[in-house]
């Protein structure tokens, strides 16, 4: 063919793969690597045989999706199945944490734990019932660590009149303390 001034030559394109062909190149990775990935989700991060077929085939199909900037399969297989496993065991860790059908459960409270919650609530009602002025000294005495002699400074007063306060303010909190125990 003679070419013309202006013509530029043309390439004959390949032929294009028939479609069968596509798909089989990714049934061969399947057949070849997903044993592997399957054997490593289950003994390397102790999944479940169950729940490592869904993470292979999740991983075959992101591959399918970019598998035109996949430069090494097997390496971006290898890595795509861990990745998928540790983002398994985190959620699947999460949620046994709320809704477990274990004993104990590690979402239940340890009974230190409910113990601290009980005392803080019966000193919030304690604090409740003994005034203003004996929460006042309660909590810059034993919360703060204030002194007697700081805190008469602050109430022109004296360090013996605190010492009274306090004492008067234990009574009180004990007498709160008592009534609520009859009434319970």
């Amino acid at each position: 063919m003679q070419q013309t001034r202006g013509e530029e030559t043309r390439a004959t394109p390949e032929p294009e793969q028939p479609a069968a062909a596509v798909p089989a190149v990714f049934e061969e990775v399947y057949l070849q690597f997903a044993p592997r990935l399957r054997k490593i989700a289950v003994r390397k991060f102790g999944i479940a045989p169950a729940d490592a077929e869904p993470l292979v085939h999740d991983v075959f199909a992101t591959y399918i999706t970019h598998a035109s900037s996949v430069y090494a399969v097997e390496r971006y297989l290898v890595g795509a199945i861990c990745n998928a496993s540790r983002h398994h065991l985190r959620r699947t860790t999460a949620t046994n944490a709320l809704f477990c059908g274990e004993s104990p459960c590690a979402a239940t409270p340890g009974d230190a734990l409910l113990n601290e919650i009980e005392r803080k609530l019966l000193v919030a009602r304690l604090m409740a019932r003994v005034g203003c002025r004996c929460r006042d000294l309660f909590q810059r005495y034993y919360m703060n660590g204030e002194t007697t002699q700081s805190i008469a400074e602050t109430l022109q007063t004296t360090p013996g009149t605190i010492l009274v306060f306090l004492h008067q303010c234990r009574r009180r909190a004990l007498a709160a303390y008592r009534s609520m125990s009859e009434t319970s």
